[in-house]
């Protein structure tokens, strides 16, 4: 459940930020407040599917759209619309990859972090091409770092484990 709580709360807070802070520049990128957050998502959806199957990532997605909502139906919809597009592709890229946990997580990061990043953007505030950039870097960066993290207390023993009859 850790997951689910980890995913939610990531989504709910970065929704919060935008709402509050807007696009924001730190070190000379923009970038919506709620990057960092969103970058969490990522990962922690990869760890939903794990935990629940390839297809409980989009319930929690839904849920996690219908708690925003209640704070700004607005950014609600910007949020579910690049989590549809870009949560899509990370979770085929993920479903699909032959290779290690931590190597489908980095590889559909990759991949579905950029795409996230144009469509809440442009869906939120207009094509403001620097924020976009802005976004996917720290996206990437706090994905990764979540990556990292994971495999540490990993290494030290602590094990997620899967429901019965989930298939990751």
């Amino acid at each position: 459940m850790f997951e689910a709580l980890f995913y939610l709360g990531s989504i709910v807070v970065a929704n919060l930020l935008v709402m509050n802070f807007g696009i924001i520049q730190v070190a000379g990128l923009s970038f919506p407040a709620g990057a960092v957050a969103v970058g969490f998502t990522f990962t922690a959806r990869d760890l939903i599917q794990r935990r629940f199957g390839k297809w409980g990532c989009w319930i929690w997605m839904f849920v996690a759209s219908g708690i925003s909502a209640l704070f700004s139906p607005t950014l609600a919809l910007a949020s579910l619309g690049a989590f549809v597009v870009a949560e899509g592709l990370d979770w085929a890229v993920f479903t699909a990859s032959p290779l290690s946990f931590r190597g489908r997580v980095i590889v559909s990061n990759l991949v579905g972090t950029p795409m996230d990043s144009v469509v809440f953007v442009y869906l939120a505030f207009g094509p403001i091409w620097e924020a976009m950039w802005g976004q996917t870097i720290i996206k990437l960066a706090s994905s990764l770092l979540i990556v990292f993290l994971i495999r540490n207390v990993q290494d030290t023993g602590f094990k997620s484990t899967r429901l019965k009859g989930g298939v990751a």
